[in-house]
């Protein structure tokens, strides 16, 4: 299961003795953005940890980069270089051999991504 509950996320912010920054005015906007950027940087010291697996880790920022995505889209429209970030987050599941392309489609479904692409 990703990383996508919000209170988890409060949890591992302060696990990892970090704070959310204010880069959006948008709130959803500013979450989705500061979970993402959380889980991306600080992968391996959450694996470290012990609670969640590397798979839980990226589906999290998949999950968390998507949102992230919709919800910028939605305020400032498309932007080809960070749809180019959400594949590389597909081909870092794909190093570790955990792409499952139905967990991928569900997470934009619930997102109401795939209604939304091109």
């Amino acid at each position: 299961m990703p990383l996508k509950s919000p209170e988890l996320m409060a949890e591992l912010f302060t696990l990892l003795n970090r704070t959310p920054t204010l880069v959006y005015q948008n709130a959803e906007l500013n979450e989705a953005f500061n979970n993402a950027i959380l889980l991306e940087e600080n992968e391996q010291a959450i694996a470290a940890a012990g609670q969640y697996s590397i798979r839980e880790i990226l589906y999290g920022r998949y999950y968390w980069y998507t949102k992230f995505l919709c919800c910028y889209e939605a305020a400032y429209g498309k932007d080809a270089g960070m749809e180019q970030a959400q594949f590389k987050i597909i081909e870092a599941m794909d190093y570790e051999g955990i792409v499952d392309c139905g967990i991928l489609e569900s997470i934009e479904r619930e997102l109401g991504r795939d209604t939304q692409k091109r």
